[in-house]
């Protein structure tokens, strides 16, 4: 009932906001989607990233690499994007699962802020190409069968997205709820009684990891087709803390939690925005209420609270 719900919000939406408001909605989704790959795997996972950056800054790359040096059609450019993620976040995954708790946290900050250097510098310019910071010259177009859309439209770009962060949200769903998900819940909540019966604790986080940045990629080839543009500070670690403060916000231990948690980022900070400077300074105070009233969010807590009134 609650997906058909959903379903009929999203082909109604353009009937009831215009043009920029649609784009907004779909900017909403993207971002979403990158918080979504923070919650996996932190709320899932129990390893606290801030590392998704650059899987995001990698999907963007690879979706220019594709367009720009191989000429392949936006179906090609958004495989090649998710593929560059995920291949990048096998070695990066495999050095940052090695170490626990705290260890993790700062190598995943390591990682990220040599990335963004390496790119930045001069001297490794053979290795990023005119391929970080980008604009596209064109308005990119997708071929469905015999159809060929363009996303000009803002309505095309609205439903592209839409049903592209519906599979990827499908995916991680089906990912949480199988074996492979029952196992690392596991070892999220007891690490060496996981040990003890037998599970590969250092493959599974690896494997998460990895599917993680995958997701996180696709929102990068997303956001190029939405705002055509790319940037070499998308590598950063500070827009990793964005997905963490939206999951958070909404509950990272839910798939829909990351994005309630971005949908209120940034629908507040567009209009605090217009009344205040230091709008991060009253997120920051929200967060540290968040996390004191309520550790596993505001959108799970808020769920949990509507079902005990329904059951009474």
């Amino acid at each position: 009932m609650r997906l058909l719900a959903l379903a009929a919000c999203a082909l109604a939406a353009p009937l009831v906001l215009v043009d920029y408001q649609l784009v907004f909605a779909a900017e909403i989704l993207v971002w979403g989607l990158f918080a979504l790959s923070f919650g996996l795997v932190y709320g899932f996972g129990g390893m606290l990233s801030f590392a998704q950056a650059l899987y995001f800054g990698m999907g963007c790359y690879g979706f220019n690499l594709a367009t720009y040096k191989y000429a392949l059609d936006t179906w090609g450019a958004i495989g090649t994007g998710v593929a560059a993620a995920c291949l990048f976040a096998i070695p990066t995954g495999y050095i940052a699962t090695r170490v626990r708790r705290h260890h993790f946290l700062i190598v995943t900050v390591i990682l990220s802020v040599l990335t963004s250097a390496m790119l930045a510098s001069g001297h490794w310019r053979w290795i990023a190409g005119p391929y970080v910071t980008r604009s596209l010259p064109f308005v990119p177009e997708l071929a469905l069968g015999p159809w060929r859309f363009s996303f000009s439209s803002e309505v095309f770009s609205f439903y592209f997205t839409t049903a592209a962060v519906a599979g990827a949200v499908w995916f991680a769903w089906r990912l949480v709820s199988s074996p492979f998900g029952r196992a690392l819940a596991a070892i999220r909540d007891n690490e060496a009684r996981a040990e003890l019966v037998g599970l590969n604790v250092n493959l599974l986080r690896w494997m998460m990891f990895t599917f993680a940045a995958g997701i996180a990629g696709l929102a990068g080839t997303l956001y190029v087709l939405l705002a055509r543009y790319t940037n070499i500070e998308f590598f950063d670690w500070t827009y990793s803390g964005k997905a963490v403060v939206a999951a958070i916000l909404g509950g990272a231990s839910s798939l829909a939690g990351p994005f309630a948690g971005m949908a209120f980022y940034m629908v507040t900070t567009e209009h605090l925005s217009r009344h205040m400077e230091q709008v991060s300074i009253a997120f920051g105070l929200l967060l540290l209420l968040v996390v004191r009233f309520a550790p596993e969010g505001l959108y799970v807590a808020c769920a949990r609270r509507l079902r005990e009134i329904f059951r009474k």
